[in-house]
This record gives structure tokens, sequence and C-alpha cells, in this order.
């Protein structure tokens, strides 16, 4: 009799101890996550940003009535910002974090297919470089990959959702 009750004590103590350590590392994980979603959200930016599609971990924020969608990619260094026109074509930029000499602008070996050379600018801040493209018509379901001297970047935008970037679009034309 005494070995069973020993034995349940022992089974109870495991138990809560199991419970105890599963609880522990749940908060845990929950509190990792929040960090890794606050540094992404703040990531090379001094404005705040929330989750648009946290899933895909795209972000939003409203600049003069007009919504801007934006993605981290903290690994490579890079962000990758996009807006829709009036015509619902999308426009955007890339923002490669790494020191630079503010406001000056390089152009890169590599080039457009009608031979132009692309070019990188730097911001005012110097902290970064910055890479614009706008593309025509309205489909959304492509990937953008470039390749400028060394600081590239590819970004699938088949899964972002931009309805409503698209009905900011459409209101707009009633005013």
């Amino acid at each position: 009799m005494k070995f069973i009750k020993a034995l349940l004590k022992g089974i109870i103590a495991l138990v809560l101890l199991s419970v105890v350590a599963g609880v522990s590392y749940y908060f845990y994980d929950e509190n990792e996550q929040k960090k890794k979603d606050e540094k992404e959200l703040s990531y090379a930016t001094d404005t705040e940003w929330v989750w648009h599609d946290k899933y895909h971990r795209i972000q939003i924020r409203e600049v003069e009535g007009k919504s801007i969608l934006r993605k981290a990619n903290l690994r490579k260094g890079y962000v990758v910002y996009v807006y829709k026109n009036e015509d619902y074509s999308l426009s955007g930029f890339a923002k490669f974090v790494t020191p630079c000499s503010a406001n000056k602008e390089i152009e890169t070996a590599d080039k457009f297919s009608d031979g132009t050379p692309k070019k990188l600018k730097c911001n005012e801040k110097g902290d970064a470089l910055l890479y614009s493209v706008k593309w025509n018509g309205s489909d959304t379901d492509f990937t953008w990959e470039e390749s400028l001297g060394g600081f590239s970047l590819r970004e699938n935008f088949t899964y972002w959702d931009f309805s409503k970037l698209d009905q900011e679009v459409t209101l707009a034309k009633a005013q």
C-alpha cells in the first residue's frame, strides 16, 4: 500500500512538473514571438506600422489618406513598400538598410532592357539605399526580383491582399 501511495505521489508530481514546464514553454514562446513581431514592425522605420496580414507578414500604414503595404526581410536587410496608383497599377520601392552617403545616387552595372543603368539612391539619413519601380497594369500576381550591384531582393506578391488599396482607389474616384 505504501508503494502505491509513493507511486501515485510520484506520478502526480511528474504530471504537475510537466504541466508547469508546458505552460512555461508556451509563455516563453509567446514572448519570443511578440519580440520578433515588434522588431519586424519597427524595422528600418521611425513610424508606426500594424499588421495587415500577420500570417504573410504584411504590414500597413496610412499616409495622407492612402494605404501603403510593406514587408520586412530582416535576415537579408531590406524592406519592400508598395502602393496602388489611380489606374490600379502598383508602385513600390525597396529599402536596403546599409550606411551610405546621404542623398547620393549610385549607378549600378545592372541595366534595364533599354540599356539605361539601374540606380540606387541613398536616403537623407544616410542609413539606407532606395530603389523605386512602377509596374504597368493592375496584375499583382508576380514576383519582383532585382539584383543591383550586390543588393538583391525577391518578393512574391501573389499572396499579398491588395483589396483595401483597390477600394481606396475606387473611393477616391467618387470625390
